[in-house]
């Protein structure tokens, strides 16, 4: 019997068939090819003109190359995937991913302020991507098992929540402990949680955040920064200040590809958490709001598999995966145009970075392989 056809008589209940459509959902596939390859040729612009003008590089083409294949091949494993496959194991992906995340805080490496990267064979790997990964496969598994509300089940998927988010903190990477908080908030949410638990879980975690910022003279400093970066131009506000000159120079059309002034080490990283402003500066306007359809894209076609999938795990994970990715792009973005604070997370499939980049394609070809499954009704 065909794998398609041995999932059909698995899936199949109550009246109900399940669709085996050998098509992938184009719309997603494209909008997430259209991204990785402009990515890609955003960060050769950074590398090519930052070696012929200033003798040196922030960023490797190369190896942005390599981690690009590896995440496709990581995208077409996972759209092969069967479903059951990580249901089967979340619990053991799980446990790896807190391992990882000890081992991080003991022998990872330091950069940028914190402890975030663990160095395998000259590989950097970002732990907090790992592991907020192989939290969204638990959440998942989890409720398709139990039932949300004022129980224990409930209060266990927030303390392992929690857990992984104060590790995550602790490196510290707060912009990843955002997004894994969120997305797995809104995971539970999605499943039942009653809506008082959740005001008071969110409304504490922002207060939380709140004293976060204001007990540390270095966070205050960047978020006033935020709020007037005019105040101190050459300081906190800088990153700010440029990333806007960087998109009023660009202005609708943009200077050109390869023209762009802010990679010149104007503006700091600009081949990760500030991306898009180079993209503004080379391209312009009209393709900065193109990539942010694409993203809105992303995340429609990726809500839309996950309502009409049959399985309740996987209909869970494409909708943690969706909401991950969301998350992470409207942070970033949000930054980047100053609307939110700047907090140093990558542009999923733009910015430089090869876990993120392996994690993010693998989580959308899990949702095309996703797509393939259909719930219909059929007369009896």
């Amino acid at each position: 019997m065909l794998r398609g056809e041995r999932d059909l008589r698995r899936l199949s209940t109550d009246g109900k068939i399940v669709r085996f459509n050998s098509e992938l959902d184009w719309i997603l596939f494209i909008s997430s090819g259209l991204l990785l390859v402009l990515g890609i040729i955003a960060l050769y612009s950074i590398e090519k003109i930052q070696i012929a003008t200033i003798g040196y590089s922030d960023v490797s083409f190369k190896s942005q190359l390599v981690y690009s294949v590896l995440g496709i091949i990581a995208g077409i494993i996972a759209y092969k995937m069967r479903l059951r496959f990580l249901r089967i194991y979340a619990p053991y992906f799980l446990y790896l991913a807190f391992v990882l995340l000890i081992v991080t805080f003991f022998w990872g490496s330091s950069s940028r302020g914190g402890v975030r990267w663990l160095r395998v064979g000259g590989i950097s790997i970002q732990t907090s991507d790992i592991a907020r990964l192989a939290l969204i496969l638990y959440i998942s598994n989890a409720l398709t098992k139990e039932h949300i509300g004022w129980n224990f089940s409930t209060l266990k998927l927030l303390i392992v929540t929690l857990v992984f988010t104060c590790m995550i903190l602790y490196q510290p990477d707060y912009g990843s402990a955002m997004i894994t908080f969120l997305t797995s908030l809104l995971m539970i949410f999605s499943a039942g949680m009653p809506f008082p638990m959740f005001l008071s879980i969110f409304a504490g975690s922002v207060f939380l955040g709140y004293k976060l910022i204001f007990t540390a003279s270095y966070r205050e400093r960047r978020f006033l920064a935020f709020l007037d970066p005019w105040k101190d131009p050459y300081g906190d506000g800088y990153q700010y200040i440029q990333a806007l000159r960087a998109f009023a120079r660009g202005g609708l059309l943009g200077v050109g590809l390869g023209m762009g002034q802010q990679k010149l080490n104007i503006l700091p990283e600009v081949h990760t958490d500030l991306i898009l402003a180079h993209i503004g500066e080379e391209f312009g306007f009209f393709i900065t709001v193109f990539v942010i359809f694409l993203y809105s894209l992303i995340c429609a076609r990726m809500l839309k598999i996950a309502i009409r999938c049959p399985s309740r795990f996987s209909r869970f994970v494409v909708l943690g995966f969706a909401l991950s990715l969301t998350i992470q792009a409207v942070i970033n973005i949000g930054g980047v145009v100053k609307l939110l604070p700047i907090t140093g997370v990558p542009l999923p499939l733009l910015s430089s970075g090869g876990t993120s980049r392996i994690v993010s394609l693998f989580m959308i070809g899990y949702a095309l392989g996703v797509s393939r499954y259909r719930t219909e009704v059929v007369s009896k």
